[in-house]
């Protein structure tokens, strides 16, 4: 998976999620964890069964009450937005592949 430089790339990023995401088994669905730079905590994207996908982010002084579902375009937005930040873990992933 390529980091992201346009829109393009994080479409790209969304329809090989289950490559990059990790399982979880008791939930049934991928999930994709980033730094949420602008609340200081995390955001946990994930993928269920049927394809849809949604968000939910926490951290020390706040945690959403649900998980948002959103559209794909909706979540193509928000991940440019964080582009940054989810850029990081792939840096990371991608180093992880090379070693």
């Amino acid at each position: 998976m390529n980091i992201i430089k346009r829109k393009a790339d994080v479409a790209a990023l969304l329809k090989g999620f289950d490559q990059l995401a990790e399982f979880d088994q008791l939930g049934q669905k991928h999930y994709f964890v980033f730094e949420d730079t602008e609340k200081d905590g995390q955001c946990t994207v994930m993928k269920y069964g049927n394809a849809s996908f949604s968000i939910h982010c926490k951290g020390a002084s706040y945690c959403d009450s649900d998980e948002v579902f959103l559209e794909f375009d909706e979540l193509i937005d928000l991940l440019w937005k964080r582009r940054k930040a989810v850029n990081a873990v792939l840096r990371d992933a991608l180093k992880e592949k090379v070693s």
